[in-house]
């Protein structure tokens, strides 16, 4: 559905240029796509590497675009969006990945709204292994939709879900590739405590959770039944998830994801 529209990205930076890298021959070819951002030289640099095409401000890449994918933080929000309001006309409309800026509030910059959705990626999207969310605003129908979920399973896989979860989407799979990265610390570490070489330990941390990870994926099994068929009576599994569960392991990880959650809260900008 993609395939004839021109793709205009404002903001490539972090995720903005993960995407802008996915999109380009997986999706669209590079003479469709355009950049724009404040940091010049990335733009350049961009531009060099993947063939897309750049423009010196907001409304330059707006005449340029079909679709407009706002790649920008919550804090540049209402900086761009009046720009992107004074110059964008149907049939053209928005994708947002502004962490916590809910579509409601997007919204309220033009006077006739245009379709808008909003999607919180992961940084996992830069192996393309990402998990993005995406809900529609008030205009958006099923082929917005479809044409963002397109972009984004280039980096990942895609739900569609009620916007009323985004924050907690935010809190668990948006902060989350950085507590696995913790976690993942936290066993080479230990590893290297009982003895392993660090190296070697940080290899085993990451593999492991990788292929447990991957196990889960492929059967869509409950995560329990994967820990009951490693654990045996009196074992060794059993005694570390007794220190884990000691630990409060359950606890702490709640709490991480509670407060991440509350956090993107706070961070619609138009509240």
């Amino acid at each position: 559905m993609i395939e004839n529209k021109n793709l205009g990205v404002i903001g490539v930076g972090k995720m903005g240029g993960i995407i802008v890298r996915s999109i380009v021959d997986r999706l669209l070819p590079a003479k469709q796509i355009w950049i724009t951002d404040l940091d010049k030289e990335l733009v350049t640099q961009i531009c060099q590497e993947s063939g897309v095409k750049s423009t010196s401000n907001i409304e330059s890449l707006i005449d340029r675009s079909d679709v407009v994918l706002c790649a920008v933080p919550p804090v540049a929000v209402p900086h761009i969006l009046p720009q992107v309001a004074s110059s964008l006309s149907s049939p053209q409309w928005i994708i947002s990945i502004a962490a916590g800026v809910t579509t409601e509030s997007l919204e309220s910059y033009f006077n006739n709204p245009p379709p808008i959705v909003r999607v919180m990626p992961n940084i996992a999207a830069s192996v393309q292994a990402a998990i993005s969310v995406l809900t529609p605003g008030s205009a958006a129908n099923e082929n917005h939709i479809t044409i963002a979920q397109q972009i984004f399973n280039t980096c990942g896989t895609t739900l569609v879900m009620e916007e009323r979860h985004l924050n907690a989407v935010t809190g668990v799979s948006g902060s989350g590739p950085a507590y696995v990265a913790l976690f993942i610390e936290a066993i080479a570490d230990a590893g290297v405590q009982v003895g392993l070489p660090r190296q070697d330990a940080q290899t085993l941390a990451i593999h492991t959770v990788l292929g447990a990870s991957t196990m889960l994926a492929e059967s869509q099994e409950h995560p329990a039944i994967l820990k009951n068929r490693v654990t045996t009576p009196g074992g060794t599994t059993a005694a570390g998830l007794h220190a884990l569960e000691g630990g409060g392991i359950r606890a702490t990880i709640a709490e991480a994801i509670i407060a991440a959650t509350e956090r993107a809260k706070q961070l619609d900008t138009n509240k």
